[in-house]
């Protein structure tokens, strides 16, 4: 008979990443590029899935001086004067080194890494000459050269706590700079390959198109 989980090892934990990265004026087409690279990899031969350890991902790219779209009544998300700003926003697996390990040592996703810190503005930021900065990591060989660097760029600008797991009893707020629960701590995307019957049929590593049902929109207001 099975008992509850009262312990789990760092390999296992979920944590979220939480970017805010500062970017030059009207980068959009430019990180397009460089998304749409990261892309077709991830939906490439290879299945990374495990290894990345990445539940949930989202992206979202502001231009300088405009508002999120759809507006909201209080203010959110904003732009530095003269950047655009990039937004992203994953939960994932194990520690934080390990994880953005297992992107910049694949060579194509490193490619589209590199794309994003190319399209960076850390002006009145960062020392362009300092080895964590944007501007070095692009003149010195990029991201998979740079790998420490590129850790403390991130973490520069990641909200997220790498050291806060998800946890199913949520705590009160003592130090964490937020809450962060978790419906199933431990339930890594390794495991859930290896014991989901069906796994690679039903999420084959290569995505298959999904017809999505329209959602039902709330009641107007």
């Amino acid at each position: 008979m099975a008992s509850p989980i009262t312990s789990i090892p760092a390999a296992e934990q979920q944590h979220m990443l939480f970017l805010f990265l500062p970017l030059k004026s009207k980068a959009s087409t430019e990180v397009a590029k460089s998304i749409a690279s990261l892309n077709a990899e991830i939906k490439g031969n290879a299945d990374l899935r495990a290894a990345t350890g990445v539940h949930f991902f989202m992206i979202y790219h502001l231009e300088d001086g405009k508002k999120p779209q759809p507006g909201l009544p209080v203010t959110s998300f904003q732009t530095m004067p003269g950047k655009d700003l990039l937004v992203v926003q994953s939960i994932y697996d194990a520690d934080f080194a390990p994880y953005i390990e297992s992107f910049v040592t694949n060579p194509i996703i490193a490619i589209g890494l590199n794309g994003i810190v190319n399209a960076m503005d850390e002006t009145g930021i960062m020392d362009p000459n300092d080895p964590t900065s944007a501007a070095f990591i692009k003149n010195n060989g990029g991201v998979a050269a740079n790998p420490d660097g590129f850790n403390c760029l991130l973490m520069r600008y990641n909200f997220g706590d790498p050291t806060l797991p998800a946890m199913a009893k949520i705590p009160i707020p003592s130090k964490a700079k937020y809450v962060f629960s978790g419906t199933f701590p431990g339930l890594t995307v390794g495991k859930i390959l290896q014991n989901y019957t069906d796994a690679e049929t039903l999420w084959p590593a290569t995505p298959v198109d999904i017809h999505f049902e329209p959602s039902t929109p709330p009641p107007a207001c």
